[in-house]
């Protein structure tokens, strides 16, 4: 267990760095995925991997693999044939999950204070068909100690200073921007147009906040 737990929290770690994922969340995911990494997607015929660890179906990188795989639905489990995308390594595979989770509707994901709010906000958001979703995150970061990952030293990079992040999360979970998305673009210049987005934003949300007290 612990052997895969080191395949993937470096990824992980390195994902982090850029969307501010907890490590621990995104390593409970694809332990619980994969199933320690024994389920991840493999093409029948030739037997290549595809360092596929959340699922995510498509066409990745290198391409796709086509089985079938089990799903929950309306309370049974139900067989699916899908392609899932296919990566060189896992490092792929968790940045696309990453940039599959800056959508609008797994903002609050992305805004949550720990792991365990995380884990709530991802089942509320519907990323898994199954109930116990979180809790299962929640037992497994629990059990295996995945918060130490969650952990990096000062001198360790990262592409920007903490209080950039602070802000752009703020900003997120306040409404002035309304896509995930801009937390991974905080030191690109802005152009003229997303200045006029977020400043009537700020406007909308002033002339509702004044109805609600008129």
């Amino acid at each position: 267990m612990q052997s895969f737990i080191d395949q993937v929290s470096g990824p992980a770690r390195l994902s982090y760095l850029t969307t501010h994922l907890f490590p621990s969340i995104t390593i409970a995911q694809a332990i619980l995925e994969t199933g320690w990494g024994k389920k991840i997607p493999v093409d029948p015929q030739s037997g290549r991997p595809s360092y596929n660890l959340f699922g995510i179906k498509g066409v990745g990188p290198a391409g796709s693999v086509t089985i079938v795989s089990k799903e929950v639905e309306n309370g049974k489990t139900v067989d699916r044939t899908s392609a899932f995308k296919a990566y060189y390594n896992f490092q792929q595979s968790f940045d696309d999950h990453a940039q599959f989770l800056l959508q609008p509707k797994y903002a609050q994901v992305l805004t949550a204070k720990t792991p365990e709010q995380a884990a709530i906000e991802l089942e509320k958001a519907g990323y898994a068909t199954d109930p116990q979703y979180a809790e299962k995150l929640t037992n497994l970061i629990k059990t295996y100690d995945l918060k130490r990952y969650d952990q990096f030293a000062p001198e360790e990079t990262i592409p920007y200073p903490p209080w950039k992040m602070d802000l752009g999360k703020r900003a997120l979970s306040e409404g002035l921007i309304t896509s995930p998305e801009w937390l991974s673009k905080l030191d690109e210049p802005m152009p003229v147009w997303a200045v006029f987005a977020v400043t009537l934003r700020m406007l909308d949300l002033l002339k509702n906040n004044e109805k609600k007290d008129g």
